[in-house]
């Protein structure tokens, strides 16, 4: 079964996915989606053309999102939750279910530490899903991790 990661971002989009074989996970693939546009709207249209691409490559069978966060800035939350609800219409309209998990949770299942920071999750990806070389970008090694969340929690 392949899952796929998300890790939403209004200017990069961590996308992972993930196989999962029994107990064994491996790294499909992995990218980060860059939205420069100024105009917030044409970044929305772009994030989904690219997610309708990754979705049509890859015969998904699941999907995972981390939860939103409270921040201190109500204009970033806003925007955040923007481009999650676009990464969702994504989903839905493929019929794909969507577990979402707590940061911390993600964490948790990857490293053991629930308060792992940005490096510690990127070389445990690598080294779990069998990357070889670098450790992904932290955008696509936060969407592996999810993926990877859920494929240790899902029932």
């Amino acid at each position: 079964m392949l899952i796929l990661g998300l890790d939403p971002g209004s200017l990069r989009f961590g996308i992972g996915i993930v196989k999962k074989e029994q107990r064994r996970f491996s790294c499909v693939h992995s990218e980060t989606i860059r939205l420069p546009d100024r105009d917030f709207i044409a970044r929305m249209r772009r994030l989904l053309v690219e997610l309708d691409r990754v979705l049509g490559a890859y015969p998904v069978g699941q999907a995972a999102m981390e939860e939103g966060f409270l921040g201190k800035n109500i204009r970033s939350m806003a925007l955040l939750s923007t481009v999650r609800g676009v990464a969702m219409a994504a989903l839905l309209q493929r019929g794909l279910p969507l577990g979402l998990y707590a940061p911390r949770q993600v964490k948790q299942a990857l490293t053991g530490y629930g308060n792992a920071d940005k490096e510690q999750v990127a070389k445990m990806a690598a080294m779990v899903l069998g990357i070889p070389g670098r450790p992904p970008g932290f955008d696509e090694s936060d969407a592996l991790a999810v993926a990877y969340c859920h494929g240790v929690s899902a029932r």
